[in-house]
């Protein structure tokens, strides 16, 4: 798993603090990032701070170059814009698009395109 600066950003500043520990630690070895792919699916969705929820990203924000996690395990090896991610995302089972610095991110869990999430810190 291709752990970025701007995920482990994204969970410091959007994860509530009770939880925030547990998600940093997923990071750390490989057992740790098929737990936090599989968080991706329902999990995530109930440690966000709500505060963060925005509406739909201005176009310039979505042509940054980002970073996507999915629940099946795969994630992003090359550049790309959050836009061309966002189009590759799988349909089936959760996932988390962010940019480079982890500072706007669209969380969709598994099984809810209408319940997209976007977020900006």
């Amino acid at each position: 798993m291709n752990i970025s600066p701007g995920l482990e950003h994204f969970i410091n500043e959007a994860i509530a603090k009770s939880k925030r520990d547990r998600f940093v630690g997923f990071l750390s070895n490989p057992k740790g990032h098929a737990k936090f792919s599989k968080s991706l699916d329902h999990e995530l969705v109930k440690y966000l701070i709500k505060s963060n929820f925005t509406s739909k990203f201005q176009q310039s924000e979505f042509e940054q170059n980002g970073d996507i996690y999915c629940s099946n395990g795969v994630t992003n090896n090359s550049v790309d814009t959050m836009a061309n991610l966002y189009g590759k995302a799988p349909w089936e089972g959760g996932w988390l698009l962010l940019n480079k610095s982890g500072t706007i991110a669209i969380y969709r869990p598994e099984g809810r395109i209408d319940d997209e999430l976007y977020i900006k810190l």
